[in-house]
C-alpha cells in the first residue's frame, strides 16, 4: 500500500508539473520548444538477439553494416558536451547488444545526466553488469529497467523468436535482485508485456510470472497499430509521399475482438491487484473506451507533446521527429542537437501536431494522452516502454 500511495502522490506531481508546461505550449501556439530537449530517447544500437514476431522495426533489425554506423564514445562526448539534457532513456534494438553500453552510461553520469529507463528484453545482462547496474542505481543516476516478458514461458519463447529466452529472462531478473541486494538498494523493475491477439487471454498467467519474480508492476502496451487508411492521412497532414516514415504495425485488422478487450484486461487488472501487483497501460484510457481503441479507423481524441520534450536520437546520429513518425530532423554528427531542435521542419511539424490534434498513426502509440486516463494510471508510476 505504501507504494502505491507514493506512486499516486508522484503521479499526482507529475500531472500538474506536465500540464503547467502544456499550457504554455497550447498558449504560444508557434511550435517552438525549449532550446534543447527534457530528455533524449537513444538508440544505442538497432541490433537485437531475438527475432520477436511482433515488433515493427524487425524488418530493419540486422543489417550487416549498422554496427559499423552506431555513433562511438568521443562522438557522444562531443554531441552531448554542454550536458544541457538532463536525462536520456534507452531503447533499441536491444541495448545491451551494445558491447560498450556501460561506457557509455558512465559518459553520461560524469555529464551529470540520468538515466530514466532502460527497455530490455533481459536475455544478456551478465552478472558484472548486473552489478554495475546496482551501482548506477545507488549512485541515483539509474531509475528503472523495463524487461520485456510477453506470457508464459512457452508463449513467449514462440513470440520472442527463440527457446529458452524466457528463462534467460527471469533468471537475469534474479540474479538483478541478487546484485541489488549486495548494494541494500531496491530493485527499481517492472516487466513490460504487449498486448497481442494471441496473449490477451493469458494476462492472468503474465501476474503469476510476475509474482514469481517478485515485480509488482506490468507495463502494459495496448497493441500499437495504424491502418492504410490512417497511413496515407497521415503523409498528407504532414506533406510526406514515402510511407516508411511511418513506424508502427500497418495492419486493416489487428485481430483483437475489441468487445473482449475491456473485459479480459478488467479481470486480469483484478486479479493483479489481488496479488499487490499492479497493471499500468499503455496509452492511458478507460476500460470503456478499449473498443474503440481496437477498431480499426475509428477516429480518437487527444493530443500529444512527445515531440516538445523528447528527441529521439538513432544508433547513427539522426534525429527523428517522433518514434511513429521518423521524418528525419537532422544529423547531431553534422549539426549541434540545439540546433536541430528547433529546426524549421521540426517547428512545422509540432505546430501541425497543436493544429491537427493527433495524427491518424498516432491514435494508437504509447505517447499520446488519450482523452479518457485508466484508473491504472492514476495508481500507478507510469513504467517504461519501447519505441
Amino acid at each position: 500500500m505504501y507504494k502505491k500511495g507514493l506512486r499516486k502522490l508522484r503521479n499526482r506531481f507529475t500531472r500538474a508539473r506536465r500540464e503547467w508546461r502544456t499550457g504554455k505550449l497550447l498558449r504560444a501556439g508557434d511550435g517552438v520548444a525549449d532550446r534543447l530537449p527534457h530528455f533524449v530517447v537513444y538508440e544505442p544500437t538497432l541490433l537485437c538477439n531475438l527475432h520477436c514476431s511482433f515488433c515493427y522495426v524487425a524488418d530493419i533489425l540486422n543489417p550487416e553494416d549498422w554496427r559499423q554506423k552506431e555513433l562511438t564514445i568521443e562522438e557522444l562526448d562531443r554531441i552531448f558536451g554542454d550536458g544541457g539534457v538532463p536525462s536520456f532513456n534507452l531503447t533499441g534494438g536491444e541495448p545491451f547488444v551494445r558491447k560498450n553500453l556501460l561506457e557509455i552510461f558512465d559518459l553520461f553520469r560524469r555529464k551529470g545526466m540520468r538515466c530514466d529507463y532502460i527497455t530490455t528484453n533481459g536475455t544478456m545482462i551478465r552478472e558484472d553488469r548486473a552489478e554495475a547496474l546496482a551501482e548506477l542505481v545507488a549512485s541515483g543516476f539509474l531509475r528503472h529497467i523495463s524487461v520485456s516478458i510477453d506470457g508464459p514461458p512457452e508463449f513467449h519463447d514462440e513470440v520472442r523468436g527463440q527457446k529458452g529466452a524466457f528463462r534467460k529472462s527471469a533468471e537475469n531478473i534474479l540474479m538483478l535482485r541478487a546484485a541489488f541486494a549486495k548494494k541494500d538498494v531496491a530493485l527499481p523493475v517492472s516487466i513490460n508485456t504487449t498486448l497481442t491477439a494471441g496473449n490477451l487471454h493469458l494476462l492472468k498467467q503474465v501476474v503469476d510470472e510476475a509474482e514469481k519474480l517478485d515485480v509488482d508492476l506490468i507495463g502494459l502496451n495496448q497493441l500499437m497499430f495504424a491502418t492504410r487508411k490512417e497511413v496515407a492521412e497521415t503523409l498528407a497532414i504532414i506533406g510526406e509521399t514515402d510511407p516508411s516514415v511511418i513506424s508502427t504495425h500497418v495492419t486493416d485488422d489487428p485481430g483483437i475482438d475489441p468487445e473482449e478487450v475491456p473485459k479480459v484486461l478488467r479481470q486480469a487488472v483484478d486479479y493483479a491487484d489481488s496479488k499487490g501487483i499492479t497493471i499500468n497501460w499503455r496509452p492511458a484510457q478507460g476500460y470503456d473506451h478499449l473498443v474503440d481503441y481496437y477498431t480499426p479507423d475509428r477516429p480518437l481524441e487527444g493530443r500529444c507533446f512527445y515531440p516538445f520534450f523528447g528527441g529521439r536520437v538513432t544508433y547513427d546520429g539522426k534525429v527523428q521527429f517522433c518514434p511513429f513518425i521518423r521524418v528525419e530532423i537532422g544529423d547531431v554528427r553534422e549539426t549541434s542537437l540545439a540546433q536541430i531542435w528547433n529546426a524549421p521542419r521540426y517547428v512545422e511539424l509540432r505546430q501541425k501536431l497543436l493544429h491537427h490534434g493527433i495524427f491518424p498513426v498516432c491514435r494508437r502509440c504509447c505517447k499520446v494522452e488519450l482523452s479518457s486516463i485508466s484508473p491504472a494510471e492514476r495508481e500507478a508510476e507510469p513504467a517504461a516502454v519501447s519505441a
